[in-house]
């Protein structure tokens, strides 16, 4: 009987398989220790594999970090590293260059000029606009050719002179003042439309005229219009925008300023035009736009025929306030005798005054020209200084 593959026989011994010998069969020992290799294998594989994950998890995990520190490190050196470029204050207007005027020359002496008769110097002045040279001197007195003729000599009634500013820009109310009873004195912008026919227009109704020159206020938010005399252009710019509204029309007998709060208070600047006013024998009425103002006493002081307001009839565009103000002018032309007061070519105040002014003598009070008022107070002046002299 032939035993099957794999039967013990009765001795307990193992038959041999196909192709095999029982001394090519590994021993136990030898395969625990591949066992025991394959294992570490395995164990290294799986350290490096936990390493490198390892590794990756803790940069990942710093990278914010650093770029947090980075970007801190660069604003603090941004902060005190110097910039080069220019930081420019968007809410205020660039800075001009400061006013530089040079003070008025003196007079030429006597002997250095040929001085022509009045009648001669006034009749140049009139076919020529353009300043006198040294060679034809202009009275002091010139402004006096286009004052409405008024006599006071004999008349101890006090005079009020209501002076119009901001005439021709608003063509219906400025026609309106022209109607009112004269004589007013319209002071006109120089650069309204067709401003020479309104200003000749005013005049042949019996009203005297002032230029009313436009001139630096305090502020950005107030417009003074085109040819303001603004201190920071400098004085040439300032003389050739002086001369350009004097020649706008004629016929006036001086000037006041329109707004000008920054520019009356600055004394070389209203010395400079000063000079323009004497040479030309002008009359400056200084409207007082400011408590500052300095041009009553620089014109005063370099030989400029010059006078002050006295009240505003219209701060508040009303009825009420116009007649309040009035009465406050009455009061002041009482106690000095004279009294100057400037209102708009407003409704209310036109209104106002239309009935105000054919009322005026009934109250004792006489309306003058400002030319009447200035010669007045000149004269009182005179003998207050008589008066003073003998004491």
């Amino acid at each position: 009987m032939t035993q099957q593959e794999g039967n013990s026989g009765p001795g307990g011994s193992v038959r041999a398989g196909r192709g095999s010998h029982p001394a090519a069969r590994p021993s136990r020992p030898y395969r625990a220790g591949q066992k025991l290799l394959s294992v570490l294998g395995l164990l290294a594989v799986a350290g490096g594999l936990f390493g490198a994950g390892l590794g990756l998890g803790i940069w990942f995990s710093v990278k914010p970090e650093l770029a947090q520190k980075q970007a801190l490190t660069a604003k603090q050196t941004a902060k005190t590293a110097p910039l080069d470029i220019t930081v420019v204050d968007r809410d205020s207007p660039p800075a001009l260059p400061a006013p530089s005027f040079q003070p008025p020359t003196a007079p030429a002496q006597a002997s250095q000029i040929a001085l022509p008769s009045a009648s001669t110097a006034l009749a140049a002045l009139t076919a020529n606009p353009t300043p006198p040279s040294t060679t034809a001197q202009i009275p002091a007195e010139a402004w006096l050719r286009n004052a409405v003729k008024m006599p006071i000599a004999d008349d101890n009634r006090p005079l009020i002179a209501i002076v119009i500013d901001d005439m021709g820009v608003a063509r219906r109310r400025s026609q309106r003042a022209v109607a009112l009873p004269a004589p007013l004195t319209m002071a006109f912008l120089p650069y309204a439309d067709d401003v020479a026919a309104q200003a000749t227009a005013a005049q042949a109704a019996g009203h005297e005229l002032l230029v009313h020159i436009p001139m630096q206020p305090l502020g950005f938010n107030s417009d003074p219009g085109p040819n303001v005399l603004d201190a920071r252009l400098g004085p040439e710019e300032v003389n050739r925008r002086l001369l350009w509204n004097l020649s706008q029309f004629t016929g006036y007998i001086g000037f006041n300023n329109h707004m000008g709060s920054q520019f009356t208070a600055n004394q070389e600047a209203m010395a400079a035009i000063m000079s323009v006013a004497r040479a030309r024998g002008l009359l400056f009425l200084d409207s007082r736009t400011s408590s500052q103002s300095v041009g009553f006493e620089t014109a005063r002081d370099l030989g400029v025929t010059a006078t002050i307001r006295d009240v505003f009839l219209d701060n508040t565009d009303s009825v009420h306030e116009v007649e309040m103000r009035l009465r406050q002018t009455m009061a002041q032309a009482r106690a000095r005798g004279s009294a100057i007061a400037i209102g708009h070519p407003r409704d209310s105040t036109i209104t106002v005054l239309e009935k105000w002014l054919p009322e005026i003598a009934a109250q004792g009070f006489r309306l003058a020209p400002l030319s009447a008022v200035v010669l007045k107070r000149k004269a009182l002046h005179r003998q207050q200084a008589k008066v003073s002299t003998h004491q």
